[in-house]
């Protein structure tokens, strides 16, 4: 029963872990393509047994566990000058990025529009 229950949880993931999962669906504005990628980290575990003991009587048992992360770890920028790749995993990446919005709005906004608004 265990080992049928984590192959329907693994079955269910790699549907739902796909490459346009990993790599997120394109953000495009005037001219300006944003690309995230993603990290995916799955983890299992397992175990079972069974005792005895004299005035409780024979006992068996089985756990199973699963763990899902899931993390922006880098955007890829494209435009017109070329590609840029931004990492949010390096210590930094995100403050750096962080400091950009504003350059990246404002140019966005000079070509008459935002991806946000």
């Amino acid at each position: 029963m265990l080992k049928e229950g984590i192959e329907a949880i693994v079955s269910h993931l790699e549907n739902m872990v796909q490459a346009k999962t990993v790599i997120g669906e394109p953000i495009v504005s005037n001219g300006k393509t944003i690309i995230p990628l993603i990290s995916v980290r799955v983890g299992f575990g397992a175990g079972g047994g069974e005792g005895n003991a004299p005035q409780q009587g024979v006992g068996t048992g089985e756990a199973g566990g699963a763990g899902l992360n899931v993390s922006p770890t880098a955007l890829i920028i494209v435009d017109e000058s070329g590609v840029q790749v931004y990492s949010l995993s390096q210590k930094g990446g995100l403050a750096k990025l962080v400091e950009l919005v504003p350059e990246i709005m404002a140019k966005m906004g000079k070509e008459g529009g935002c991806c946000c608004s």
